[in-house]
């Protein structure tokens, strides 16, 4: 079945909405842009006018939208928004974030008990791939990767591309290629002299330039997260994953979001607030988001669905046992900005 049969499926669901409920209610939503807030736009929003209520989104990575809390000192632009797994030690120590009321999130029965907590209610996870070119690296002759390391080949010299670290995907990728090059939370140095080593064309702050970039030939592989290889396979390129062995046990690398709600938001806006969390939650949702931009469900019932889309099937895991064998780092702790000073240091050379 294609995507636009399996998002069509999902459309069939009915939602109840009370009008009325949010009459005058203006929610603030802190969210990447692009198909991202797009798909919000079509599923979510509408559900919420037809309670009275608008939503405005402000755009920008999770790291950018949280530099205006600080920056605000906690009076934010908007009332939820979305966060990284690698910020939830410093979003929870600045003490700018409110207790979700989790009896307000009935549809949490539909993903694992660890994808919510009193602080955050878990979004989506995206899987940080290798993406390669199927048809160059068969006419060159390059072996299909398995690790990272396999990306440094002298054909493939200036024709990779990596996340910068402070993009959407930059950290999990770089904690993941440093494990697996033998580096630790203490050091950081094995991950920049392997990625040094890839003669890497471009450090991409937007995940779309690495579809553009396929689609020019600039590149021919790219480390990036799987829904960006999807999109690439889509538009006609005839690219694949590889999901990286990355050692003690660990293949393949998980990225995943959380939603929090600001303490500057009042009144009805929480409860606006919780009410948005809930619908990221459902099956619908989550399909149509897994369908269009390449994240993987945190929802059951739209997990099994995925099955459903033959090139999802070829280029995301959906089995749990090993989405679950999947490397996911605890960053409690982490000097983040040493770590960002230290790649500062090499991209600038």
């Amino acid at each position: 079945m294609v995507a636009g049969s399996v998002v069509a499926a999902s459309g069939a669901a009915s939602f109840t909405a009370v009008a009325g409920e949010f009459d005058g209610v203006t929610l603030r939503v802190g969210t990447w842009g692009g198909s991202w807030k797009a798909n919000m736009v079509e599923l979510i929003v509408p559900k919420f006018e037809a309670m009275g209520g608008k939503i405005e989104f402000v755009t920008g990575s999770p790291q950018a939208n949280f530099a205006k809390v600080i920056t605000g000192r906690g009076k934010a632009p908007f009332d939820v928004m979305e966060v990284l797994d690698a910020q939830i030690g410093d979003a929870m120590e600045s003490g700018y974030f409110q207790k979700v009321d989790l009896s307000k999130i009935p549809n949490k029965k539909y993903v694992d008990d660890y994808q919510y907590n009193e602080n955050m209610v878990g979004s989506w996870h995206t899987q940080e791939v290798i993406c390669y070119h199927v048809d160059k690296f068969a006419e060159q002759g390059i072996p299909v990767p398995k690790t990272y390391a396999d990306l440094i080949h002298p054909k493939l010299a200036g024709k990779v591309s990596f996340p910068d670290i402070n993009s959407g995907g930059g950290l999990a990728n770089f904690t993941a290629i440093n494990i697996a090059a033998g580096g630790d939370r203490d050091n950081v140095q094995p991950g920049l002299e392997l990625i040094n080593k890839m003669k890497v064309l471009k450090f991409w702050s937007r995940g779309g330039e690495t579809l553009s970039q396929f689609e020019s030939g600039d590149i021919l592989a790219a480390v990036s997260n799987g829904g960006w290889c999807l999109r690439t396979r889509k538009a006609g390129v005839n690219v694949d994953s590889v999901h990286p062995v990355i050692g003690n046990g660990n293949v393949g690398v998980a990225k995943v979001g959380w939603l929090g709600i600001l303490k500057s938001a009042e009144g009805k806006n929480v409860e606006a607030a919780h009410w948005f969390i809930n619908e990221y939650l459902t099956e619908e949702f989550q399909l149509l988001f897994a369908v269009k931009s390449g994240i993987v469900p945190i929802n059951k019932n739209a997990i099994a669905r995925m099955h459903e889309d033959e090139v999802i099937r070829d280029i995301l895991v959906l089995d749990q046992e090993k989405i679950a064998n999947e490397l996911r780092f605890d960053y409690t702790g982490i000097n983040l900005s040493a770590w960002t000073d230290q790649w500062n240091r090499m991209v600038a050379k």
